[in-house]
């Protein structure tokens, strides 16, 4: 028998509304229930993790968002210039994906921030406030802050040494000199995740500090640089899983990998490496048959001729059936 009874969603019990609500931006959540009745006021006023995009100075300005500025826990803003993030004082989960100013990036501090755990940035300009902003993440700035996304970090100045950022599990940052590494490793003494896209290059003399980090398991960097490979890894022993990938900006003048030459560097600096990924091109490569007899890491190695003539070494996962 099929029943005819239907459910309508004022019906629902309070436990299923607040898990639909969980997946709707804060402003549409007022703009669409507030005012239905008495009970779904009731509901809105006590939800305490609001996420809040403003796409418009007309969203960021709303009257709607007073109400819910202080519940907002996750804060993703695309145009910084008509949004004032500090009036968001419990947000945990802080994306910008834009050009702040510098007035803009001096308001990014603890004290309006206290409760920050993932912070994303997008471009910085490099200037004494960059600076500061800098030192006060990787000095603990930011207690609570567990992963962090960076566009180009510049290293420390004598005023502004970094200090301790023992909250800190993750970071993705764009690019930095290979210097500044040492710096982040020194700061951030719980780190496990490094994911590192662009070696700059650098005309300034930055003496790199000594360091053996026990904490990082993963690392993806962008580089086929055996010297810079080496010195990379020998910070990091208990490494267990590691991605290289191309700088594709070489095009077709590409180096290729020394495939052997680095399973003596993973095998002397990485002894618990468990995995090994790879994207990279080369022309004319020899040995490819022999390649998975360097390392136990390399048998996931594959290769694919591309239409340009190079050679393609990639990995792909394994299947879990």
């Amino acid at each position: 028998m099929t029943s005819n009874i239907s459910t309508c969603f004022e019906t629902l019990p309070n436990e299923l509304v607040y898990a639909i609500f969980d997946y709707i931006d804060g402003l549409e959540l007022y703009r669409a229930f507030y005012d239905l009745n008495t009970r779904i006021n009731n509901i809105l006023n006590c939800i305490s993790n609001i996420s809040f995009q403003p796409n418009s100075p007309t969203d960021a300005n709303d009257p709607f968002v007073k109400r819910f500025a202080r519940r907002v826990v996750h804060l993703k803003v695309y145009r910084p210039d008509y949004v004032d993030a500090t009036r968001f004082s419990n947000v945990h989960s802080l994306e910008f994906y834009d050009f702040l100013s510098q007035q803009q990036l001096t308001q990014i501090r603890h004290e309006y921030f206290t409760h920050l755990v993932y912070l994303r940035m997008g471009y910085i300009e490099d200037s004494d406030i960059a600076s500061i902003f800098f030192q006060m993440i990787f000095s603990n700035g930011f207690p609570s802050l567990y992963k962090c996304i960076l566009d180009e970090l510049t290293p420390p100045d004598s005023n502004h040494r970094w200090l301790s950022s023992p909250s800190i599990r993750s970071l993705i940052i764009d690019g930095f000199a290979l210097p500044v590494y040492s710096f982040i490793l020194t700061s951030c003494s719980n780190l496990t995740h490094l994911h590192w896209s662009r070696i700059l290059c650098t005309d300034v003399d930055i003496e790199a500090v000594p360091i053996r980090h026990t904490h990082l398991k993963r690392l993806c960097i962008r580089t086929i640089n055996i010297r810079n490979i080496e010195t990379i890894l020998s910070h990091v022993p208990n490494l267990n899983r590691l991605h290289i990938v191309s700088d594709w900006s070489r095009g077709n003048n590409c180096r290729p990998l020394d495939f052997k030459q680095l399973a003596h560097i993973l095998v002397r600096c990485v002894p618990c490496l468990q995995h090994f990924d790879c994207e990279t091109m080369e022309r004319n490569p020899t040995d490819i048959d022999t390649i998975p007899e360097f390392h136990l890491c390399f048998r996931r190695i594959q290769t694919e001729l591309v239409p340009d003539g190079r050679t393609r070494f990639f990995t792909i996962e394994r299947s879990t059936l």
